[in-house]
């Protein structure tokens, strides 16, 4: 959009969107891309998972030592008091124990308290509670014990016996497709979100990803979603101890993040400011969920505000998002989106504020003017007739 301050006029942005527009559509091609695995409903899960922590298994929230079993509640009762619960979590029972013998990955899960059958219990504690539960998988896992197997094949039975939703390819520029393969071919298809940058082309069968990113003032397009926007992103920056740029992206490109705070052992717990902002922001991706996937979003849609970055999300069913973030350090009260004016009538309401707007005409645009907090967050929703429990569904 040009520099922090440059005025971007209708022409200028219509242009830049009909180029990045232009880029996916001939980058698909270039990619030969396969969009069949967004629409398996048993992988549909992956396009609400906007908050995944990554949990190490000698958590004593997780597990009580003294009456050897699980406490799967515990451990997420905490993390709903501390900033609004998770939608899935990333058990982590291999570095740094593997290596100090013959173990392997496979080794490490079984070897685990009370063996596969308590995993089991424990993985179908979380699904109790609504969480997807993923596992990682190391390419390097070399000098240990090799299985008697593929290791794709070997993986995707051990998935399948104790019942996880997803593989993270730990230090993974890209889960090959051989493992989505064959967790299909066991009948228990797996979503698998690698940690490094991918190529283009596994967007298709790596239905998520971890965003590492290098943050600026204006925030950036993230490249997978663009590419296809049911893809999941957790953005992971362990060790900020402030989360607000990692938030202030996720909102602007409808995407989720990684709640890691116990980093191998150094704890860099969330602060109650960065878990009310998380509570928030999750509240409201979760209830905007099906638009936050929109294949007609508009990343940088005008605003009327210096710092300020929207989002626009239109929905099929005539409902329309707008998520923004206020990346100066002051609070402003002002208008801050611009809408035609032509069209049906329509009601806007600001999320965040939970209040209905009351637009003002100016030629052919209606003006919304509304707070935000400095770095702070806003989200306004358009419809037609009157918002009720199914609104934000």
């Amino acid at each position: 959009m040009g520099g922090w301050n440059q005025e971007c006029t209708a022409a200028d942005y219509d242009g830049w969107l009909r180029d990045i527009r232009h880029w996916r559509e001939e980058r698909r091609i270039r990619i030969g891309y396969d969009p069949a695995r967004y629409a398996d409903p048993r992988l549909a899960w992956t396009r609400a998972s906007f908050v995944q922590t990554q949990m190490m298994v000698e958590d004593r929230y997780v597990y009580d030592p003294a009456a050897g079993r699980y406490t799967v509640d515990r451990y997420l009762d905490d993390l709903l008091a501390r900033f609004g619960g998770i939608d899935a979590v990333l058990l982590w029972p291999d570095y740094p124990n593997m290596g100090i013998d013959d173990r392997n990955q496979l080794d490490q899960v079984a070897n685990l308290p009370g063996g596969l059958p308590a995993v089991k219990a424990m993985v179908a504690d979380f699904h109790r509670r609504g969480v997807r539960v993923l596992l990682p998988m190391m390419m390097w896992d070399q000098g240990t014990r090799v299985p008697d197997r593929p290791w794709p094949q070997a993986l995707a039975e051990l998935a399948r016996e104790i019942g996880i939703d997803g593989i993270n390819g730990d230090t993974q520029d890209g889960v090959p497709l051989a493992f989505s393969l064959a967790a299909d071919k066991v009948g228990h298809p797996l979503a698998f979100q690698p940690e490094g940058v991918m190529a283009d082309e596994a967007v298709a069968w790596d239905l998520m990803s971890w965003g590492q990113y290098t943050f600026t003032p204006v925030p950036k397009v993230d490249r997978f979603k663009w590419l296809e926007t049911r893809h999941m992103v957790n953005i992971s920056d362990r060790w900020a101890r402030d989360k607000t740029d990692d938030l202030h992206y996720a909102f602007f490109n409808g995407v989720g993040w990684e709640a890691w705070e116990n980093v191998w052992g150094i704890w860099n717990g969330i602060t109650p400011r960065d878990g009310e902002a998380m509570r928030r922001v999750a509240t409201l991706e979760r209830g905007l969920g099906p638009l936050l996937s929109s294949p007609d979003w508009q990343p940088f849609y005008p605003t009327r505000a210096n710092g300020v970055f929207a989002s626009r999300w239109p929905g099929a069913d005539g409902r329309t998002a707008w998520t923004i973030v206020n990346r100066n350090d002051h609070a402003l009260d002002q208008t801050v989106l611009a809408v035609p004016a032509d069209g049906p009538a329509l009601r806007y309401f600001d999320l965040y504020h939970g209040v209905e707007l009351t637009p003002r005409r100016e030629g052919g645009q209606l003006l919304l003017s509304f707070p935000l907090e400095a770095q702070g967050f806003g989200a306004v929703l358009n419809l037609s007739g009157t918002p009720d429990a199914n609104t934000l569904a």
